[in-house]
C-alpha cells in the first residue's frame, strides 16, 4: 500500500512538473504580482513520507512503529534571509504505539544565508508537538517545548570552483556546514520528563550535489557533555536523493536521522538501522 502511494504521487508530481515547469510561482502562472503573489516569497513542498522507527519505551518492549503520513512543508521569507519555517505531518493512519518523541510539527525562524561563506543563525525546534491528538498521544506542554528548541550557528562554505573536474553540471557542489547547537533545557531519555539544562552539540554536515541535482549527504555530531547525550542522539546521520528547490519539481530523498552510532560509542537504540530510515517524495511550490 505504502509502495503504491509513493509510486502514484511521483508520477503525479513529474507530470505536474513537467507541465508547468516554465513557471517561477503561481502569481506568475496565473498573471498576478503584487506584494504577497509572484515574488516567490512563500513557498513550501507537499509530499509523501514513509518510515519505520523501531523503539523501547519505559515498560522496555520493543515497538516498531511505521509512519505513514503526509508532509507539508511552509517558508515565510520576511526580510532578506530572515525566514519562519513549519513542517507538519498528518498521520494517515491510527497506531497507539507512537514513540514520544516524534511531533506532527516542527517550526524554525531565523537568519538563513545560502550563499557561499556566509553565515546562519536562529532558533530550530523538533520537540513532540502533538497537533492531530490521537487517543494516547501525549498532551502538548508548548512552554516546556520551547524550552527544549535549540539555537544555532553555522557557516556555509563550498569545495567545488567552477573548473573543478567534479563540476559536472551547474548544480555540481560539495557544501560543507559546520555549526555549534544549544539546548538550554533537553528531556530525559524516554522524551518526557527533564533531563538537564545547557547541552552543546558540535556538528559538520556535508551535501555533494553531484549531477542533475542528485546528491548524497552526512553529517558528524559531537557532544562535549556525553550525559547529556540521548538514546536517539547520533554520532552520525545520512542520506541521498534528489532535490531541486525550484517551484514545481518534483523531488524523492531517503535520510536516516537518529541513533547511528560509531563503533566505540553504545548505541542505546541497537535495533535501529538502514532500513528505519524515512524515505519521502515531494513537490515543491511558490507563490
Amino acid at each position: 500500500m505504502k509502495t503504491r502511494i509513493l509510486i502514484l504521487f511521483i508520477i503525479l508530481g513529474s507530470t505536474i512538473s513537467n507541465i508547468y515547469a516554465q513557471y517561477d510561482n503561481f502569481g506568475q502562472m496565473w498573471g498576478i504580482e503584487n506584494s504577497v503573489i509572484g515574488k516567490s516569497k512563500i513557498r513550501g513542498d507537499a509530499g509523501y513520507a514513509f518510515s519505520v522507527i523501531s523503539y523501547k519505551p519505559k515498560d522496555d518492549t520493543l515497538y516498531n512503529f511505521q509512519r505513514n503520513s503526509i508532509n507539508l512543508n511552509f517558508d515565510f521569507n520576511l526580510y532578506k534571509h530572515f525566514h519562519i519555517r513549519t513542517s507538519f505531518y498528518i498521520d494517515l493512519s491510527t497506531n497507539p504505539i507512537k514513540p514520544p518523541f516524534l511531533s506532527d510539527l516542527y517550526y524554525q525562524f531565523g537568519w538563513y544565508d545560502w550563499h557561499n561563506k556566509s553565515f546562519s543563525f536562529g532558533y530550530e525546534n523538533y520537540q513532540p508537538h502533538n497537533i492531530f491528538v490521537k487517543e494516547g498521544d501525549r498532551k502538548t506542554d508548548w512552554a516546556e517545548n520551547f524550552r527544549r528548541g535549540m539555537l544555532f550557528t553555522s557557516y556555509n562554505f563550498d569545495l567545488i570552483g567552477n573548473r573543478s573536474s567534479l563540476k559536472y553540471d551547474e548544480t555540481s557542489q560539495i557544501r560543507v556546514v559546520p555549526a555549534i547547537r544549544y539546548f538550554y533545557e533537553y528531556s530525559d531519555k524516554y522524551g518526557v520528563e527533564k533531563g538537564g539544562n545547557n547541552k552543546i552539540v558540535l556538528t559538520t554536515a556535508a551535501r555533494w550535489t553531484i549531477i542533475k541535482n542528485i546528491y548524497v549527504e552526512g553529517a558528524v555530531y559531537y557532544y562535549p557533555v556525553k550525559s547529556s547525550k540521548l538514546p536517539w542522539d547520533a554520532d552520525f546521520t545520512y542520506g541521498f536523493g534528489l532535490f531541486d528547490w525550484r517551484a514545481f519539481k518534483m523531488n524523492i530523498s531517503y535520510g536516516n536521522w537518529i541513533a547511528n552510532r560509531f563503533p566505540w560509542n553504545e548505541k542505546e537504540m541497537p535495533y535501529h538501522d538502514f532500513l528505519n530510515g524515512e524515505i519521502k517524495a515531494t513537490f515543491t511550490w511558490a507563490l
